[in-house]
């Protein structure tokens, strides 16, 4: 039985780096004092925190748009 504590306790410290990750990653879509306080609300809260961001926000979230200049460049062109 003491397996299933240990797996229960690397469950929960995954999901706990993987929402402090997930909100460091997305910062440039919300405000300076939203990204502290949903990191706040994780480190407090660590389980009920981490299901609320990922309900409110989802997982993953929308990707970066890649600039224009960037992928001219890597092409060859100017």
């Amino acid at each position: 039985m003491a397996w299933f504590w240990w797996l229960l306790w690397i469950f929960i410290v995954v999901i706990w780096i993987v929402s402090l990750v997930d909100i460091i990653r997305r910062r440039h879509q919300r405000t300076a004092g939203k990204t502290v306080a949903w990191i706040l609300f994780i480190i407090i809260l660590p389980v009920i925190g981490s299901i609320v961001y990922f309900a409110i926000n989802g997982v993953g979230g929308e990707q970066v748009p890649e600039r224009d200049g960037d992928a001219t460049r890597l092409a060859g062109g100017r």
